[in-house]
């Protein structure tokens, strides 16, 4: 048992220095998570409307970042295709199901493993692709 006050200064020390070491180890690793995780969000992921039946897609040249896809910013990127007929707006049933809403998810969550893809495809159908500007239209 430590008697003098410069023993439990000591002993105080040595606990902290036992009890701190891997709390920095913790705190590093925690750190370099969140870099990598914001390097993650941080990524360009690319829309693409493609057609189902005859191979047709529009690749619109606007990005968005990772961590700003969403549905309304996905469909803003879409309204910045050229229409056929001005002053309309696209309308895409691909866009109401569950699976585009899944899509979305599985580029936010980062517990999602193996899912290193960076492009959001939205499924159409030739009716829908003609709603556009032919000039906007690539062949795939």
């Amino acid at each position: 048992m430590p008697e003098s006050g410069n023993e439990w200064l000591t002993l105080a020390s040595e606990i902290c220095s036992v009890i701190g070491a891997p709390s920095a180890l913790i705190s590093l690793f925690l750190l370099y998570r969140q870099l990598i995780e914001k390097k993650r969000l941080n990524q360009l992921v690319s829309v693409v409307l493609r057609c189902t039946d005859n191979k047709r897609k529009i690749t619109p040249e606007i990005q968005l970042r990772r961590k700003y896809t969403t549905r309304a910013e996905v469909q803003g990127v879409l309204g910045t295709i050229k229409m056929r007929e001005e002053s309309k707006r696209y309308k895409l049933e691909y866009l109401n199901k569950k699976r585009f809403g899944d899509d979305i998810e599985s580029l936010q969550d980062p517990g999602k493993k193996g899912v290193k893809h960076n492009l959001i495809v939205i499924e159409c159908s030739p009716e829908e692709i003609e709603q556009f500007d032919p000039a906007a239209v690539n062949t795939l």
